[in-house]
């Protein structure tokens, strides 16, 4: 047999084991698959990163945390190019769904919410707000191009959210 041989039921049974063990001694980090793609997404993008604002009003949480988030109803997001403003209410369609009102202080821009299975796109309009209907709960994160006709500029990405 040499290094070319395809893997065989041994292998696998061998890789397995290792796979284990590693996830026994030294597992993944909760968080740490969606820390990553956010961080694969900016670098891809080279895009400008929002900074999460009024975040006194959100709880953080550790392993050893038991306290609840404070719930809250809408997020700012800062950046240099642009301001994002989301606020989450019930669908009014579907049950279990959210709807996001949107504002951004650019007109005419494309902001897309980008969740784990799929991402959808509104576009601002003239006075930059924007709405999104029925979306599932759960992590969310918004990639906004303030100038969709330029490729040159950079979008603006927010840090994940749950809604």
């Amino acid at each position: 047999m040499s290094h070319n041989d395809a893997i065989d039921e041994r292998d696998l049974a061998n890789l397995g084991q290792l796979r284990d063990l590693y996830a026994h001694a030294d597992p993944v980090p909760a968080g740490l698959g969606e820390r990553l793609k956010f961080a694969i997404t900016v670098q891809a993008l080279h895009a400008e990163v929002a900074e999460l604002m009024e975040s006194a009003l959100l709880a953080t949480r550790g392993s050893e945390t038991r306290a609840q988030p404070t719930r809250i109803d809408s997020v700012t997001f800062s950046a240099p190019s642009v301001n994002l403003m989301v606020s989450v209410s019930p669908s009014e369609s579907t049950e279990g769904h959210v709807r996001i009102d949107g504002w951004v202080t650019r007109p005419e821009a494309l902001v897309e919410a980008v969740m784990e299975d799929r991402a959808v796109t509104a576009k601002t309009d003239a006075n930059g707000r924007f709405v999104i209907h029925d979306l599932p709960h759960g992590p969310i994160h918004f990639v906004i191009r303030v100038d969709p006709s330029d490729p040159k500029v950079r979008p603006v990405i927010t840090p994940t959210i749950e809604v």
